[in-house]
């Protein structure tokens, strides 16, 4: 039996919950243990293998984890993959070893040292294996002990880097390090998890596998991606270069900071993500789209709202935020901070309603959206940063306009598929932002104290009581009715008595 969508959400929010709260903890100690220099060039090569890697991807992990939603029986699939994993891994080290040795290895990555280069590739490899992973567990429905598992291993890994800054000497390479025995450990715990449910068996180490015809199958899914990805390094690797060429280390590094911090945000909504794509993937295969149509209505406006409450309070909260988690040296971040905290919101959109287009294979389309969205980025992407010279913030811009327009472009087809009312949903991002700015503002004026960290735990009870009384009186904020909350009070309160 699978646990119910709302027992699988639960428990992966619960998970993020408590990924968001180490996340605020590393984000405390890292930057400050490694200095905006080096955090920066952490940062950069986080970015870049990531967006290298993601190319390499071209989105056959999603076609991957498509298809193994919609019939995880299909074991071969795990074993293509896995090969098509080692491939991605013997390219990365082979690209980085050849433009070494042509000695263009300092235009590609400047200011960064060559030792910390290979570190980052190994880094950038384990974080996509490990999310492939998840992927497995999440189209097998395997939620609930698969999050369990990370609260755990999580803990753990805080405790083991707490170790590592404070007992050795830290510094990139052993923060490197210390990510290393994180990632594979906890790739091991899933591996025994995966065996003991079944998932790995013999059958996924045989060779004997219709090799051509299973190419060909993600050959026919991703063949309209490739273009997207292609796309997609250029303006991704054009970015981050550009922002470390001219701002340098410590502009990488505020933005780095600004968006670990819309990550947390991130976490609550991300939570879904794979659940609900998953739940598409079974719909369409079904041919069921009004169950589809249900979904999105139900789902996507509702935690839009719950990111933009998040998200914009951290923006208006900038100020004590960075006074709280770092110290004098990220000061000149609270700006790149104030627009960044604010990515989440139509992330949230862009994850949730792009998930259409992978679960109905419309991939075709995604990429001619991106051929519109990306070159358009560029341009703002050189203008800010290099013309205006606006450093980190100016990516944030970018990063904010191009979301929101993209966005609303996939809502647009997706309306059109299911015969969604479009302008519901517009109207819905418009006003429930305002509502969320406003209660920020209200409750961050109200009281100020010296105390930066009581300001802000005191501001956000205020804007939380705000949220409930005024969510209440305007529940199509949430996409919910007064029943329906108060029906969930009852709930929540024979589960408390309990």
């Amino acid at each position: 039996m699978e646990d119910s969508l709302k027992k699988r959400y639960s428990i992966k929010l619960f998970a993020n919950i408590i990924s968001a709260i180490i996340g605020a903890i590393l984000i405390a100690i890292v930057p400050k243990a490694l200095g905006p220099i080096a955090y920066g060039q952490f940062i950069y090569l986080q970015l870049f293998f990531m967006k290298l890697i993601g190319f390499l991807d071209m989105g056959s992990s999603i076609a991957f984890f498509t298809k193994l939603s919609a019939k995880h029986s299909r074991k071969e699939l795990i074993t293509f993959y896995f090969i098509y994993s080692l491939f991605v891994l013997i390219f990365l080290f082979l690209f980085i070893f050849l433009i070494d040795n042509f000695g263009y290895l300092d235009f590609i990555l400047p200011n960064i040292p060559n030792e910390y280069i290979y570190f980052g590739l190994f880094f950038g490899f384990f974080v996509w294996l490990t999310q492939v992973f998840i992927k497995i567990s999440d189209a097998h429905a395997l939620t609930v002990s698969v999050e369990l598992l990370k609260i755990g291993h999580k803990i753990i890994s805080l405790m083991l880097l707490l170790y590592f800054i404070y007992v050795l000497t830290f510094n990139i390479t052993t923060y490197f390090y210390f990510n290393y025995i994180a990632l594979i450990s906890f790739l091991l715990i899933l591996s025994w998890l995966f065996i003991k449910k079944g998932i790995f068996n013999k059958k996924i180490l045989s060779l004997d596998l219709e090799f051509k015809n299973i190419t060909k199958e993600f050959v026919n899914y991703c063949s309209p991606l490739v273009v997207y990805s292609v796309v997609g390094i250029i303006v991704g690797l054009f970015d981050i270069w550009l922002l470390q060429k001219i701002g340098g280390s410590e502009q990488t590094a505020f933005y780095g900071l600004a968006y670990s911090f819309a990550a947390i945000c991130f976490l609550f909504t991300n939570s879904m993500t794979p659940i609900i794509t998953r739940e598409f993937s079974k719909s369409y295969e079904e041919k069921d789209l009004d169950k589809m149509r249900k979904l999105f209505y139900r789902y996507i406006p509702m935690l839009y709202s719950i990111a933009a409450y998040f998200s914009i309070f951290i923006s208006v909260q900038s100020e004590n935020v960075l006074e709280i988690f770092t110290d004098e040296k990220f000061k000149d971040a609270y700006l790149v901070l104030v627009v960044m905290a604010l990515y989440p919101i139509h992330q949230t959109y862009g994850q949730l309603s792009g998930s259409i287009f992978y679960s109905t294979g419309q991939t075709k389309l995604m990429r001619n959206i991106s051929l519109f969205t990306q070159p358009f980025g560029m341009i703002i992407s050189f203008g800010f940063i290099y013309l205006l010279d606006l450093g980190a913030i100016g990516l944030a811009y970018k990063m904010i306009i191009v979301q929101f327009i993209g966005v609303n472009i996939q809502l647009y087809f997706n309306s059109k598929l299911l015969n969604l009312d479009m302008k519901y949903f517009i109207l819905h991002q418009l006003y429930s932002v305002l509502f969320f700015i406003i209660l920020a503002y209200l409750s961050s004026s109200i009281i100020s104290f010296n105390s930066s960290l009581i300001d802000f735990v005191v501001s956000g009870m205020i804007y939380t009581i705000f949220v409930i009384i005024f969510g209440y009186i305007f529940p199509q904020v949430f996409s919910t009715t007064r029943d329906e909350i108060k029906e969930n009070f009852v709930r929540l309160k024979s589960v408390i008595k309990k």
